[in-house]
């Protein structure tokens, strides 16, 4: 079994958007805003990079994110989950996204490759991990570290209501619908 195999959530739970803060906000929005154009390109849409520049993050990061969703469009195994900027909810890869920075934020590069596995094939593993580390460097330099839904989940003061479950990576090959 090669050790780049598929790391999927296994049944993740539809977050809700609202429950994320900080750097989780800004990605998601990001994202969310980049994508909007590839849905409906005779569309009139707010510039993606704005949410960036308006957190201190530099061109760099702007880059970065460009040429990581570029790589992962022009070579991903599947279609990717995720949500129109209004929806309340959070797309599974969305929250794929969320993991692999914070993973690529701790120096864990292997296994944010390992869930990178789970959009591209090695080769495209390869060239997409250049960028998601330049981007997760960036957001750290802007102060803008994604938290461990584990560590917070141990906080005093938290409630069960309050903790974000998140499901292990896991071998699953399934598809999702990009809406």
């Amino acid at each position: 079994m090669s050790s780049m195999q598929s790391h999927r959530r296994a049944s993740p739970p539809r977050e809700r958007f609202q429950d994320l803060r900080g750097a989780e906000v800004l990605v998601v929005s990001v994202l969310r805003l980049w994508a909007e154009p590839l849905r409906e390109p005779e569309r009139q849409h707010p510039h993606w990079q704005d949410g960036m520049i308006e957190a201190g993050l530099s061109n760099e990061a702007a880059v970065a994110f460009d040429t990581l969703m570029r790589i992962v469009l022009a070579a991903t195994t599947r279609s990717l989950d995720l949500h129109r900027p209004p929806c309340p909810g959070l797309g599974t890869d969305e929250a794929l996204l969320l993991d692999m920075l914070r993973l690529a934020q701790r120096g864990q590069h292997g296994e944010a490759g390992l869930l990178m596995n789970d959009w591209l094939p090695l080769a495209g593993v390869r060239m997409a991990m250049a960028p998601l580390c330049v981007l997760a460097a960036a957001l750290a330099r802007a102060g803008l570290t994604l938290p461990d839904p584990d560590e917070e989940s141990r906080m005093p003061g938290r409630t069960a209501a309050g903790r974000i479950d998140r499901s292990r990576p896991t071998a699953d090959r399934g598809a999702t619908l990009l809406h």
